[in-house]
């Protein structure tokens, strides 16, 4: 596979995985934007489908757009390991952004024991912490150890001549 090919294969597969773990930052900012996310509290009310139809179109979109200048600036690296090391480095910070964002659209008051009831409250505690169990700590520890080795290659291969 020549030079350009494989530049432009890892470029385009990290603007994919990139895009596609940036979309799991942006989609509960969209929620709360488009008005999508309802109060557990509160009871259900049926999304406009309308509404749905533009945050999807607007998600993807943004998807798209995330993946193709993450694709197009990792074209521009010509150092293979230096073009490594940044896509897992922005890797590695989108799986760390997906932490917090995953909590905005949670319901603060459903873990409080004076509006929900102790029992409640308990429940909805245990519940986060099995959450965060779960599905935290294998993003938390894969976006530590990519951001991390992402770092290291980009400087283990500063002053090293791109490879022809």
């Amino acid at each position: 596979m020549s030079s350009t090919a494989t530049r432009w294969a890892s470029s385009i597969a990290f603007g994919l995985v990139i895009g596609w773990a940036a979309y799991a930052v942006l989609n509960p900012l969209l929620l709360i934007v488009f008005g999508l996310n309802q109060p557990s509290s509160a009871p259900y009310v049926a999304s406009d489908p309308a509404t749905l139809e533009r945050m999807q179109i607007t998600a993807g979109l943004l998807f798209l757009a995330t993946a193709v200048a993450v694709a197009l600036a990792l074209a521009n690296i010509s150092n293979m390991q230096r073009r490594i090391g940044w896509g897992f480095l922005l890797l590695g910070i989108a799986l760390l952004l997906t932490l917090p964002a995953s909590l905005l659209p949670m319901d603060i008051s459903a873990h409080s024991a004076s509006t929900a009831g102790a029992q409640a409250a308990n429940d909805a505690n245990t519940a986060l912490f099995f959450v965060l169990l779960i599905f935290g700590l294998p993003y938390l520890g894969g976006g530590l150890l990519l951001t991390i080795l992402g770092a290291v290659l980009i400087r283990k291969a500063r002053n090293k001549p791109a490879i022809p």
